[in-house]
């Protein structure tokens, strides 16, 4: 059997893995439009800061270690399921018996671009995706170089806050602009958005909230950002990172049902049966709640791809739904977000200083934390709320100095 994924990041990369592990015969082809090794993009930041190999979190010789067919450089300009075939953009077409799609996302920001000519491959236009290996390299030999001093990212959710960690680590003055009234808005409350802010500011970024970006204009390359008030910010780089879009343009032709992402049943299958699909480029259900949306982070990437594999070789394996949660902890920025906002009963710790703990809870369980200067529960408040354990009889005690997994392991809460 030929098993082909398009997409060789996380999800791309767990699927080969699994898919290699289960079955030595099977023939595996993976796909990736960067010119390098398999990489993981949440390594991007320490990547960036540190250099070294890290980012290529399975080793450079993956691919041979694997004994998969590796497609480097190539990008895939459209499918066609009912015949099985994949089409390149260079002209080349190959076959599949199985195929998982695990092509990622990429940054963006419903921006107008007033440049009257623009290079696309061109750091400085702006347009880059910061999630692309070939693009972030670039966008480091331009400050490496002192021709980037400043930066304008627009948008001050966790990615474009993890974006403006970095470069200014690196050097570069950054302001971030957020048309709601503060930051992360997506995964943190306004008092942990606030304490967040005063880590931000610390750092020395620019913080501009309730201010709406409307073009980036310029003559060659993104000059500057025009703001809805009609003032004019300038900068050598600017970013567009509102959120993240499924790689899913070369799929429109394709019979393949498509919202925001790719559309997959409980064992992550395609309105096509032989195809499947992984990681950023798909929607699936929220663990927690069942809301179906593109959940793009690691963790989930993994797991998917996993689950895809096997039951591309034939398994009927269910996915249980996606986690909610990020965090800035690696960055040095004590921040942990972990499913929704908002219960039945919020119970809350504030040291009046630099930590806060909120903990959301709904007939009596987890559905929601969030955690700004201290996160040293939270891998126990994780495994609570996803095995949706009941917590009530000793709530009071969540944000006790006391509660740590000996409590638990003591009343046999948490499964081992």
């Amino acid at each position: 059997m030929n098993i082909v994924i398009i997409g060789a990041g996380p999800a791309g990369v767990s699927a080969a893995e699994t898919l290699r592990s289960l079955d030595l015969k099977v023939e595996i082809t993976l796909i990736s439009r960067e010119p390098f090794p398999p990489y993981s993009p949440p390594l991007m930041a320490e990547y960036f800061l540190h250099g070294g190999d890290l980012i290529y979190w399975r080793g450079k010789d993956l691919p041979e270690k694997l004994g998969v067919n590796y497609l480097s450089p190539k990008t895939v300009k459209r499918i066609e399921p009912k015949a099985k075939e994949i089409h390149f953009a260079d002209g080349d077409t190959i076959s599949y018996d199985k195929l998982i799609i695990a092509s990622g996302s990429t940054l963006y920001a419903p921006i107008k671009r007033k440049i009257k000519k623009v290079k696309s491959d061109d750091p400085t236009a702006g347009f880059h995706n910061f999630k692309s290996l070939s693009a972030a390299l670039k966008i480091k030999d331009e400050i490496k170089a002192g021709k980037v001093k400043t930066a304008v990212i627009v948008g001050a959710g966790f990615i474009g806050t993890e974006i403006a960690i970095v470069l200014n680590e690196m050097g570069v003055k950054v302001t971030q602009v957020e048309m709601e009234n503060r930051v992360m808005p997506r995964m943190l409350d306004e008092e942990s958005a606030q304490l967040a802010k005063q880590f931000l500011e610390k750092l020395g970024i620019e913080i501009r909230l309730n201010t709406k970006g409307l073009e980036f204009f310029g003559e060659e390359f993104a000059e500057g950002l025009l703001l809805e008030s009609g003032e004019k910010l300038y900068g050598d780089l600017m970013i567009a990172a509102t959120g993240v879009r499924p790689n899913v343009d070369f799929l429109k032709d394709s019979g393949l049902e498509i919202e925001w992402g790719l559309l997959v049943n409980e064992f992550l299958q395609t309105n096509f049966p032989d195809v499947y699909a992984a990681g950023d480029c798909t929607e699936v259900p929220d663990r927690v709640t069942g809301e179906r949306y593109v959940h793009a982070i690691y963790p989930n990437a993994v797991e998917q791809g996993q689950i895809a594999a096997r039951n591309a070789l034939g398994e009927q394996v269910v996915y249980e739904g996606a986690y909610n949660m990020n965090s800035l902890k690696h960055l040095g920025i004590p921040i942990m977000a972990l499913g929704t906002v908002g219960g039945d009963e919020t119970l809350t710790f504030y040291d009046g200083k630099e930590v806060l703990k909120k903990i959301y809870l709904t007939a009596g369980k987890i559905t929601g934390v969030r955690l700004v200067g201290d996160i040293d529960n939270a891998g126990i408040y994780f495994s609570l709320m996803v095995q949706k354990k009941e917590v009530a009889e000793f709530k009071d005690l969540l944000l006790s100095p006391r509660f740590n997994m000996a409590f638990l392991h003591d009343r046999s809460v948490v499964a081992s």
